[in-house]
């Protein structure tokens, strides 16, 4: 699969456009100033796109899978929600290799020949056992799976809250250890025998329960978007990343409102090699 650093296009659904204008704007203005390609994704049915769109296997292919997370499709409400994959990826006449795996976009973090997931995954897939799950996963995705622990204390499972690449074999965690050592312990004994592990702090009076959004920032190619969320952290979690990101530029932007709501830059942008 192709990371989100080895792409040169960034989408979004109209419903950023709609509902978060001023964040829509202020990703058009920095991904203009860096002359990276953008657009928008067409017959979307929520702004969290990175859930439902496809994983991007190489330059032509793009694997669709059944996007019917458990927290929309408990509420009769919430299924209007759902996006259809296969529609938009018709839509967007990419180039499709299919799969009835139900898979959850933010719960799969690429870095470099590898994918990360959280083990709601097995949860979401009921009727496979998890070798068969993890061996069926691995050959979709012609990545090898690395699993982590589900937080079910964090409906949604998603791995793309938790850790993000620095390179191919380098990732960033976040500050979960503020809120659960013993989390943190069992993600970081799972991941470190693959990779080199760094990890976010902040030097504060008190942790911003928001601070897990700094790591959800969006990359594409070289730049990074990083959120701001006016919490005494952003200062801090700005300097971190130019640390762990020296060859990228790096820009900031305040999107507590779309946090507020339970997402960050990374849900809300899907990136794809053109």
């Amino acid at each position: 699969m192709i990371p989100d650093y080895g792409c040169n296009a960034v989408y979004f659904s109209e419903w950023l456009k709609k509902d978060y204008s001023d964040i829509y704007k202020g990703l058009a203005r920095i991904l203009n100033k860096h002359n990276v390609a953008y657009d928008i994704i067409p017959n979307t049915k929520d702004v969290w796109c990175r859930d439902y769109m496809p994983l991007q296997l190489d330059k032509e292919r793009y694997l669709c899978y059944e996007y019917k997370p458990d927290y929309l499709i408990k509420s009769a409400n919430n299924r209007k929600y759902i996006t259809n994959s296969l529609n938009v990826c018709r839509d967007m006449q990419l180039n499709i290799k299919e799969t009835s795996i139900i898979i959850d976009g933010g719960n799969v973090v690429k870095v470099g020949n590898k994918a990360i997931m959280t083990e709601k995954v097995f949860v979401e897939n009921p009727s496979m056992d998890e070798d068969t799950l993890k061996e069926q996963l691995e050959k979709q995705m012609e990545s090898e799976v690395v699993f982590i622990p589900w937080d079910r204390n964090e409906k949604y499972g998603h791995s793309d809250g938790i850790i993000k690449p620095i390179s191919d074999n380098t990732i960033l965690m976040t500050n979960y250890h503020d809120f659960d050592r013993e989390y943190t312990n069992e993600v970081v004994k799972r991941l470190s025998s693959k990779f080199e592990i760094e990890t976010l702090s902040y030097k504060v009076r008190k942790t911003a329960p928001e601070s897990w959004a700094y790591i959800n920032f969006l990359t594409v190619g070289k730049l990074i978007v990083l959120p701001a969320l006016g919490k005494e952290e952003d200062e801090q979690a700005l300097e971190q990343i130019k640390k762990y990101y020296p060859d990228y530029i790096i820009e900031q932007l305040n999107i507590s409102e779309l946090v507020k709501d339970g997402g960050g830059l990374n849900c809300v942008s899907w990136c794809r090699c053109i």
